[in-house]
């Protein structure tokens, strides 16, 4: 105990440690919040900067733009309806809606204490359950991932709006989409259309940025009777304590599935959102509310990808293995410093490990203290003409596009999924069931395909297997729930019609 009272004093009286975790966490909120300039992207500039940096101090900056860069895509989100990161896509789904109304000041609020909330339970799960939870996501095998794949996609009937019908032909297309590329188990080529760039299949940013920024950009240049609501009430961006208390459970139950999302390898915070978001929204008594702007749904995304951050760092530090693609980049950031994950890292550097975790948890509360200081200057973007704010917007999400991979086939790609995903915004189908299903359509295929291989063909293998098992029942239930209640709705108003 003397140890890590001593580990943590240290770290916290250092005034270079306190400084470049600062600066770290600023850098990821900045990152997060343009669209395509990711968290990922944040951590890997800042390795070869931080080098010549003690472990703790080095490892702590990347933290800190990790836990910024998962945060900072609120903002955009909020305030343009445009995500500054994958995992912000829901937030835009009750966060525009509300800045809309004039309660922009109220969402990043909610934005920023829910992240706080959420890093925070993350934290807690990752300084006390690291070893038990790690071992628990390595058990996971394809059976487990296809069948969790299997129960993100059953939310597309959660996100879909007013026309479920839409909302899966959507998810659909975005599923058909995840397919182009290299064939996951025989290695054939498909829907590559001859284009080497299509090998590894459409990249997410490139797509995402597509689907989402460029139609809102030119929905907002076409429609001649949109009017940007810039009235904001600042008093109101601090939510009060009898709000917080009421949404306690809705912050609890949302970091908790980030926290065990985070921790399965190859998923992520944009996975995390959609389930917590999903369960936000049957738990909640006002479920029509949800899409209109309800701050618990702006609660249960934020809450949960920013817990994929403690999550995802479990099996980083006690296994090796990256949780996410941000802590695939911070593997390099570990190695280079001389430091080997795994059960060897707690013992032969205790010291570094305390120092890792205190410095996360002074990110996570920094990330808040500078969104609470930063609203102010964030909601102005409101204020800014719609044909200026329109062309930095173009300018941003295309060097966004650009700047992961330095491939100019991404810009073309998102300039050619942004005009697609217009028309289809037009048509009125739902852009998040086609983000959707391209995240975990791939993820579908290659365990599904991968679980039946291994077995086979059996697929009683998906039965014998408890967790699958548990999570098809769950997904199964979902869709019927779906579908009763949809029926119960339509039969109600049928009635009221008749009366």
């Amino acid at each position: 105990m003397a140890d890590i009272i001593n580990g943590v004093i240290s770290t916290v009286t250092n005034p270079q440690a306190m400084l470049m975790v600062f600066l770290g966490t600023f850098m990821g909120l900045v990152f997060g919040s343009l669209p395509g300039l990711t968290a990922t992207m944040a951590v890997a500039l800042l390795i070869p900067m931080t080098f010549t940096l003690e472990p703790v101090i080095a490892i702590g900056t990347m933290l800190g733009a990790y836990v910024g860069g998962m945060a900072g895509g609120a903002v955009a989100a909020i305030l343009l309806n445009i995500p500054g990161t994958p995992s912000a896509v829901v937030t835009t789904i009750d966060g525009h809606p509300m800045a809309r109304a004039g309660r922009g000041a109220e969402a990043l609020g909610w934005a920023a204490i829910a992240s706080g909330f959420g890093g925070l339970i993350s934290w807690v799960f990752l300084a006390f359950l690291s070893p038990v939870l790690a071992r628990m996501a390595t058990s996971f095998s394809a059976p487990e991932y296809a069948a969790l794949a299997m129960f993100g996609l059953t939310i597309i009937s959660a996100v879909s709006g007013k026309s479920v019908v839409k909302g899966i032909i959507a998810g659909l297309i975005g599923m058909v989409l995840s397919f182009a590329g290299t064939d996951p188990i025989w290695g054939d080529l498909r829907f590559t259309f001859g284009n080497y760039n299509l090998l590894s299949g459409v990249a997410t940013m490139p797509a995402l940025i597509g689907l989402y920024s460029i139609p809102q950009i030119l929905n907002g240049c076409t429609n001649k009777n949109t009017v940007r609501n810039v009235k904001v009430k600042m008093k109101n961006f601090m939510p009060s304590l009898k709000s917080l208390w009421k949404s306690k459970w809705n912050i609890i139950r949302t970091s908790i599935i980030g926290v065990f999302i985070g921790i399965i390898p190859a998923t992520g915070g944009n996975i995390a959102a959609f389930i917590a978001y999903d369960q936000a929204k049957r738990f909640s008594k006002e479920p029509e509310t949800f899409g209109k702007g309800n701050p618990d749904g702006i609660i249960a995304s934020e809450a949960a990808n920013n817990a994929v951050c403690g999550g995802a760092l479990i099996p980083l530090l006690t296994l090796g293995i990256p949780g996410d693609s941000v802590t695939a980049v911070m593997l390099g950031g570990l190695l280079i410093h001389g430091l080997t994950p795994g059960p060897a890292l707690f013992t032969e550097h205790y010291d570094v490990v305390i120092g890792i975790f205190t410095t996360l948890l002074i990110a996570t509360f920094l990330m808040v203290l500078i969104q609470m200081v930063g609203i102010k200057f964030f909601v102005k973007v409101l204020s800014v003409p719609t044909n200026y704010l329109s062309a930095a917007l173009v300018v941003l999400s295309l060097v966004g596009s650009f700047a992961l991979r330095r491939n100019m086939f991404d810009v073309f790609m998102t300039i050619g999924l942004g005009l697609f995903g217009f028309f289809l915004m037009k048509g009125g189908f739902p852009i998040a069931p086609a983000v959707l299903g391209l995240v975990l359509g791939r993820m579908f295929e290659r365990e599904f395909r991968t679980a039946l291989r291994t077995s086979n063909g059996n697929m009683s293998v998906f039965i014998e297997r408890p967790i699958a098992l548990a999570l098809i029942i769950i997904s199964v239930a979902v869709v019927v729930s779906t579908a009763v209640k949809r029926y119960r709705e339509r039969a109600k108003v049928k009635d009221e019609f008749v009366i």
